[in-house]
């Protein structure tokens, strides 16, 4: 079970009293952490975390980091901030919004929404690569993908339709990445359904583009080749 957490600017803290004393009858949670200001690694689930803006008069999207690609859940009191959290729910990765005072139900039926998306993309994952752009979560199909491109720690793309520049490395990429592709050299990886030829040290893919191939690399291939034959 994961970690949540309850992020309020705030010193009443009634309504994370009213969550904590929920937390022994509820599925799916082990714990509830208050936070002033949520810094947070993860490698799997985004953090699940309670916006308490109930006695918040700043604005709302100081609260929120939209680069932690948290799963925000919004209390507010007497739906008095409803249509903001509407207006920047895609740019502030607003999930879920609940109206204190909360109960039980409230409160469960908000976690199993968390764990129903989870296992969506679970299941989205399988076919899709999912990288953040401009604040945007951006999904690329695994079969549109042609090369992998590392330099440093960075890894270029390369689809048909675009090369996307994403901030992990091709090794780490290729660990998101189902096991369809050829780590050809240890700044290239291709799909195996794009490989034409080997020549030297050279690989052909079918769109025309050249590839470097590392002599580990060369192997891979032509082991590749010899079982398609």
């Amino acid at each position: 079970m994961d970690t949540f957490y309850y992020l309020s600017q705030s010193n009443d803290l009634e309504v994370f009293h009213s969550i904590k004393s929920e937390v022994i009858n509820l599925r799916h949670i082990s714990n509830i952490e208050e936070v002033n200001l949520l810094d947070v690694d993860y490698d799997k689930n985004p953090p699940f975390v309670f916006v308490d803006i109930t006695n918040h008069d700043g604005p709302i999207s100081a609260m929120l980091d939209p680069e932690c690609f948290a799963y925000y859940v919004i209390i507010d009191s007497n739906h008095n901030n409803a249509q903001d959290c509407l207006r920047m729910a895609r740019e502030c990765n607003i999930r879920d919004y609940i109206n204190a005072p909360l109960t039980a139900c409230d409160i469960q039926d908000t976690i199993d929404r968390f764990y129903h998306c989870l296992a969506l993309r679970k299941a989205a994952d399988k076919n899709n690569l999912v990288i953040k752009e401009k604040g945007a979560h951006i999904y690329i199909e695994t079969r549109s993908i042609k090369l992998l491109e590392g330099f440093g720690s960075y890894t270029r793309i390369h689809t048909a339709e675009k090369i996307y520049i994403v901030s992990k490395t091709i090794k780490k990429i290729l660990e998101m990445l189902p096991n369809q592709f050829i780590r050809t050299h240890r700044s290239f990886a291709v799909h195996q359904k794009q490989l034409r030829s080997l020549m030297g040290n050279t690989l052909l893919l079918h769109n025309g583009e050249q590839v470097k191939v590392s002599k580990s690399g060369r192997q891979v291939i032509l082991d590749h080749f010899n079982k398609a034959s």
